[in-house]
């Protein structure tokens, strides 16, 4: 069965980190295959208005490969928030490489903006004219703050032993959730035990 995304509410860096899924088995499903995915998934995240996804489209159509350069970007920065987020949880420091790349990609000049929409604030690229950096910055910004911020110890990844692999943050009271979504992995991993338990010698 394909694993299905029940994070909504997630961090909008968390949620992209977990555009791969089952990543810690051998054969992982990466659900940015295209330029065309990353486009619908800015667009699914509110990054770009259904309008400016679709004008995106008609330029990277008749640039494809502006189009596959912004697509390696947006995959090398996931990556890179992926080897940041698991160094914290592992508590030591990252490689090298994502981490620089991730320093440089959010100290690029930049022209996105606050935009109060749905009684919040959030960061938009002026899309038409975007480039991929900036429509990917509020992701980085995200995970910058994250990174940095009273958080970080918490974020965690998902224990199941299947091999998802997707990250979370763990606001329970207690600080001991242990799977990315309890109706998910954290059932499967509760019926395992149960049959294990229950079965004979």
């Amino acid at each position: 069965m394909p694993k299905t995304s029940t994070h909504g509410a997630e961090e909008l860096a968390i949620r992209f980190v977990n555009t791969v899924a089952w990543r810690l088995r051998d054969a992982s499903e990466d659900r940015l295959g295209s330029p065309d995915a990353l486009l619908a998934w800015l667009r699914d995240n509110e990054l770009l208005s259904a309008h400016d996804a679709r004008r995106v489209a008609a330029r990277w159509t008749t640039q494809p490969t502006a189009a596959d350069a912004a697509h390696a970007t947006a995959l090398r920065l996931r990556e890179a928030i992926y080897a940041l987020f698991l160094g914290l949880i592992h508590n030591r420091a990252p490689p090298a490489a994502p981490a620089a790349f991730f320093e440089e990609f959010v100290g690029r000049s930049s022209s996105i903006r606050l935009q109060w929409q749905d009684g919040r604030l959030n960061w938009r690229a002026d899309a038409p004219r975007a480039t991929c950096d900036e429509l990917l910055r509020p992701v980085a910004l995200s995970a910058a703050a994250l990174l940095t911020g009273p958080r970080a110890d918490r974020i965690k990844q998902c224990e199941d032993d299947r091999g998802c692999g997707w990250l979370f943050l763990d606001d329970s009271r207690l600080r001991n959730r242990r799977w990315c979504a309890m109706g998910d992995c954290g059932n499967v991993a509760k019926a395992r035990r149960h049959r294990a338990r229950t079965a004979g010698p």
